[in-house]
């Protein structure tokens, strides 16, 4: 029989492809991260097979209707990534005596342990040839059948696990109403189990800090939060009381990130006693208690002392003040421009190719930097943007010509693939005009789920104008709350707007800021503007990308650069630096 998660990711297909198994790639030692289950297209059918586990069948394709939403049928779909819950048995041997004094070794209580359905057994660790040893078990799940335990060793740190923990441990001892408690989330089980022992709520990560700041997720690491996000949007405050090193800031950062800064506070824990666990032993739970009230907001907005951004400021002096942000992936652009969390306008006139080069940055950055974005392209139907990306991608043209070879098959899916992996797409379905506010309500959802770091809307004159009589005041509004936006979650935002009616003798030079339809605000508040302007020459295929706001001197400067532009596949590329006067 088909499983709930199979045929949800089967439904979801629109063509032929490899994608990871949802019931088997969780439980699969080696190679867990391979494509096994084929999914092919044939007529009104979708026919699948996984490769490894061997499961297969056919389901019929049900009429799409014009009211549903794909954007939001796979934001509320299972991800692909997770198969049907495991249960695991708990283990039979009990070992009273070792629980107890490894607990009371780290201030736990037997009713605290025992509430948290902590067991014990016997488990073979890899780590410097430990081989076999008595280890403590803390159950993910339901306390009578968890859906994962997660191992420690008593002689020491090593790790292993059965099953896959993959959403917060301790959710189901919170209180069913947190009333005005503060949830407290923490880095590992130990001390989700030290704060409960002092009396405070708290939950942990499932797999640890991030060596290292996120920039590339697979869509699985911080999937726990998306699984809790209805109890991590219905509280007002949200303590990040993790590790003090490397690791634990990473991981706080981005966890801020994708909640919203807003709501987010952080704490303060020594070198010396460095997480929750440590502080319990040491010094007790009213220290505990004491370093959760004093808590402080996780700066977003108000007044701050200059030792809040000693780091960035030192950041900037160490790279002579510019070039702070990341590769356009145009050698000669990057002397103007680089790619940093903020406001990118882009304009041009009709047809000079604005959709096109944004389509190509982005694909970019996807490219050199795992960068995902969210895309809201109103007049691109997805289908349409997709294939484009797709010969964007591949280097070769979607659509037979008399001079390029077409894309195959086969590469057309591996193009759909990694576009799948790096790009998700806001759409109305419903017949509502998108409005600003919709359109961030769906980016927070992709955030959480799936944590893009950057957001397309192209253009600006689809979405609906909430004061139409006052058109300069709503855009002005319309680019304070992306700016907002952008700023508690860190992201890059490229906004396409279209310029007033020219005159034909002005349609000869780049336009500016001051010439996008409906308010100088375009200009005003962007933090990068930028100008897409090709010449009425049919046989010049050098757009000129101009550069006409820089807010930031170390993101941008002003000026202007050409590329060539391949007419077959939609790919931008590099002129050589000879043909430049950088004089100019």
């Amino acid at each position: 029989m088909i499983s709930h998660a199979i045929e949800a990711v089967v439904n979801q297909a629109t063509h032929t492809q490899r994608i990871l198994c949802p019931d088997c790639s969780s439980t699969r030692r080696k190679h867990p991260r391979e494509k096994t289950l084929s999914i092919t297209i044939d007529g009104a059918d979708k026919i699948y097979h996984c490769f490894h586990c061997e499961i297969s069948g056919k389901i019929s394709d049900k009429p799409f209707s014009s009211r549903r939403d794909p954007f939001e049928d796979f934001m509320s779909s299972p991800s692909n990534y997770h198969p049907q819950k495991n249960v695991i048995e708990l283990p039979s041997a009990i070992h009273d005596r070792e629980l107890r004094s490894f607990m009371a070794s780290r201030g736990i209580s037997e009713e605290i342990y025992r509430k948290f359905n902590v067991v014990t057994d016997i488990r073979w660790f890899d780590k410097k040839k430990m081989g076999e040893q008595l280890a403590v078990g803390f159950a993910y799940g339901d306390k009578a059948e968890p859906s994962a335990i997660k191992w420690r060793s008593i002689q020491g740190k090593a790790f292993t696990q059965t099953g896959a923990a993959q959403t917060f441990y301790g959710l189901e001892q919170l209180p069913e109403d947190l009333g005005e408690q503060p949830l407290i989330i923490c880095e590992g089980e130990l001390d989700a189990l030290s704060f409960t022992e002092a009396g405070m709520p708290a939950i942990s990560v499932p797999n640890g800090a991030p060596a290292k700041p996120v920039r590339h997720d697979d869509g699985v690491k911080f999937d726990y939060l998306w699984q809790a996000r209805e109890l991590l949007e219905s509280v007002d405050k949200i303590i990040l009381a993790v590790d003090h090193d490397g690791p634990g800031d990473n991981l706080k950062q981005e966890i801020a990130r994708r909640i919203g800064r807003g709501k987010c506070y952080e704490v303060q824990f020594s070198t010396e006693l460095k997480d929750a666990n440590a502080v319990l032993c040491a010094e007790g739970p009213e220290r505990l208690q004491e370093i959760i009230e004093a808590c402080t907001p996780m700066p977003l907005a108000g007044v701050f002392s200059a030792s809040d951004y000693q780091a960035k400021v030192e950041e900037l002096y160490d790279a002579g003040g510019t070039g702070s942000g990341l590769s356009t992936g145009f050698k000669t652009l990057d002397k103007l421009m680089t790619i940093a969390p903020g406001l990118y306008i882009v304009t041009g006139q009709p047809g000079h190719g604005k959709s096109s080069w944004i389509d190509a940055l982005l694909q970019n950055c996807a490219e050199m930097h795992g960068m995902k974005f969210a895309i809201c392209s109103m007049e691109n139907p997805p289908h349409i943007h997709i294939l484009k990306m797709s010969a964007l991608h591949c280097g070769k043209p979607f659509f037979e010509g008399p001079k390029f070879e077409r894309m195959s098959k086969n590469e057309l899916c591996e193009s759909t693939d990694w576009i799948n992996d790096h790009f998700c797409f806001l759409e109305n379905k419903d017949g509502e005009v998108a409005t600003i506010d919709s359109i961030l309500d769906r980016t927070k959802d992709a955030l959480l789920r799936l944590g893009v770091n950057g957001l397309l809307i192209d253009p600006y004159n689809f979405l609906e104008n909430r004061n139409v009589e006052n058109e300069h005041q709503s855009i002005s509004q319309i680019l304070s709350k992306t700016i907002t936006f952008a700023q508690a979650h860190q992201l890059i935002v490229f906004f396409c707007a279209h310029p007033v009616k020219m005159p034909f003798e002005s349609q000869d030079r780049p336009i500016n800021g001051n010439a996008i339809s409906g308010s100088a605000s375009w200009n005003a508040k962007a933090d990068v503007g930028i100008t897409v302007f090709r010449t009425n020459d049919p046989n010049d295929h050098t757009p000129q990308i101009s550069i006409w706001k820089a807010r930031f001197p170390w993101i941008a400067k002003r000026g202007a650069v050409s590329l060539n532009y391949d007419t077959a596949t939609g790919r931008f590329s590099d002129l050589p630096e000879e043909d430049f006067d950088w004089s100019t």
